[in-house]
């Protein structure tokens, strides 16, 4: 027998009509996901859904706040005081072609520094 290639299709707005084994199974897919950790936004996203998913059930009869407090908060909140990001021209923040912008440096005011 030879290499066999196997695509799992996950359709991240079914997350919660998934059995909880298939959930499991997900989120194992999902973590091993080849795509580059630091450069595929999308991976990244469906894993922190699928993973709410999980926390929500789990956690069902207490109503747990998810969103509160995020790790990405503080290095999100120290990034955007150094640059901001810029959409291609026209382009839908609900569509793929949004992601592709740039983030370009913030202007700063150096009069208020302290001189060396």
């Amino acid at each position: 027998m030879g290499t066999i290639q196997i695509t799992i299709e996950i359709d991240d707005g079914r997350l919660a009509s998934y059995a909880d084994k298939q959930l499991a199974l997900l989120w194992h897919v999902a973590q091993a996901n080849p795509a580059d950790q630091f450069e595929d936004q999308a991976a990244g996203q469906l894993v922190e859904r699928i993973g709410r998913e999980i926390i929500r059930r789990w956690l069902k009869a207490a109503e747990p706040e998810l969103y509160h407090h995020q790790a990405r908060h503080y290095y999100w909140k120290q990034l955007c005081k150094l640059a901001a990001y810029k959409p291609p021209d026209g382009a839908d923040p609900s569509s793929p072609e949004w992601h592709n912008g740039v983030w370009t440096p913030r202007v700063t005011d150096h009069s208020m520094e302290p001189s060396s």
